[in-house]
């Protein structure tokens, strides 16, 4: 049996190193000149850098697992994380309970309900009800208005846009679950893991041990067309050229599959085509200077353009990127925002009268560099009922199958899941478990 993986992300390494562990011959497709896909590298002063912010949870095991089989887990470390929200116009610290007690624009017993969405949440074991509602109508429910009025319906809003009240309530409730699960018991504070010089290693290790076992790596090789002949999948054309395999696992957004598969049954088709994804443009700033002593600060104040503002280097220390600060300045839009397409300097000139309302000190010699990073399919929008539209791994056409950030649910994308259902997939394609 021969099978090709279209896609080079997490998920797609994921399922060729399974493979390569049973012995089961593969050719990794990917359309970029390096693994990764979100998670993606480059260098700033010789250290690896995420092109868009990335960090573990305590939760994340299989991901930390990784790292240490492929040898460098001396390097990955764990960091009490510093978080806040910026409203009206002041920064607000958020990183503990006591924090939370402190939120002076909230009255005392609607700190207690917004402290109490860090816990209660993890005792809810069924979250198909959570379907049936959205995210805003759960959040007033057991937040209050005045909770969801200052700090979700603003982040809501900047994260989804127009969909901000059409997202489900499952959605949010993984979100309070995940990051409620990463906090340290004694003192409430979260814990998020990081790889000493960038996960960029981590992958360069990844594809080299791949390399040694068998699998067959192609780089700037985007996949054309899937060929699918008599309701099953025969291979894939490269390059104007028809490949055979026995299987074909497919790890990008279902959009693309749609697309490359002119094959797939109408219906199924059209299912693909309902799911929704936003886009996100990341503006990276290279700094002389730090920002502020938050390193996740969330944006509460609609008339800034960009959801958060992640200063990377109050996680990690500026010594590992020769002195400088980084700060990811993050914005989720559709596809055909103007936002999209701006250069970096584009993106600075836009945000600088916001940077500067937030930080009035702040002056534009500080930058020392910049970069903008883009990606077309980012987030899923998880809507009401989206178990109905959520595409199995295994497809309607013998021998196909897609797992992608579509998949996952109703956990929300991230590399530690992207990292488990890479594995998930091969397991239903070799019968190891029920496909579903």
């Amino acid at each position: 049996m021969r099978v090709a993986v279209v896609g080079g992300g997490i998920t797609g390494m994921s399922a060729a190193y399974e493979l390569a562990k049973r012995g089961i011959p593969c050719t990794l497709f990917e359309k970029d000149e390096t693994l990764g896909g979100l998670a993606g590298s480059f260098k700033v002063n010789n250290t690896y850098l995420e092109k868009f912010y990335h960090h573990l949870f305590t939760t994340d095991t299989a991901m930390v697992e990784l790292i240490h089989e492929l040898g460098l887990g001396d390097q990955f470390v764990w960091n009490d994380s510093n978080t806040g929200l910026y409203y009206v116009q002041r920064i607000y610290r958020l990183a503990t309970p006591l924090d939370v007690l402190r939120f002076k624009p909230l009255s005392f017993p609607d700190r207690i309900r917004m402290g109490m969405l860090a816990i209660w949440p993890r005792f809810i074991r069924d979250w198909h009800k959570l379907e049936e509602i959205t995210a805003r109508e759960w959040l007033l429910r057991y937040a209050g208005p005045r909770v969801y009025q200052v700090v979700w319906e603003p982040l809501l809003r900047n994260k989804f846009g127009h969909y901000h009240d059409q997202v489900a309530a499952v959605w949010i409730w993984n979100k309070l679950v995940l990051r409620g699960g990463s906090r340290d018991v004694r003192s409430g504070a979260e814990k998020l893991g990081y790889q000493r010089g960038g996960f960029g290693p981590v992958f360069i290790a990844w594809e080299k041990r791949m390399r040694e076992m068998g699998v067959e790596i192609r780089l700037n090789s985007p996949v054309e067309h899937i060929r699918i002949e008599n309701g099953r999948a025969t291979g894939v054309v490269v390059a104007g050229q028809f490949e055979p395999f026995d299987q074909v696992i497919v790890t990008t957004a279902p959009a693309i599959l749609a697309e490359m598969a002119p094959g797939l049954p109408e219906a199924y088709r059209h299912q693909l085509q309902q799911i929704i994804y936003l886009a996100n443009v990341c503006l990276v700033l290279k700094l002389k200077r730090s920002l502020s002593t938050t390193y996740w600060l969330n944006i509460a104040d609609p008339t800034i353009p960009f959801v958060g503002l992640i200063e990377h280097t109050n996680m990690q220390r500026p010594d590992e990127y020769g002195g400088a600060h980084i700060a990811y300045l993050s914005r989720y839009l559709d596809a055909d925002d103007p936002y999209y397409c701006m250069s970096a300097e584009e993106l600075f000139e836009a945000y600088l009268p916001h940077i500067r309302k937030m930080f009035p000190e702040f002056d534009a010699s500080w930058v020392e560099e910049k970069w903008a990073w883009r990606e077309r399919w980012t987030q899923p929008v998880i809507l009401r009922h989206y178990s109905k539209v959520r595409p199995a791994l295994k497809t309607p056409v013998d021998n196909l199958w897609l797992s992608c950030m579509a998949s996952i649910y109703p956990q929300d994308r991230g590399m530690n899941y992207a990292l488990l259902y890479g594995r998930k997939v091969v397991r239903q394609m070799l019968g190891e478990e029920p496909a579903a």
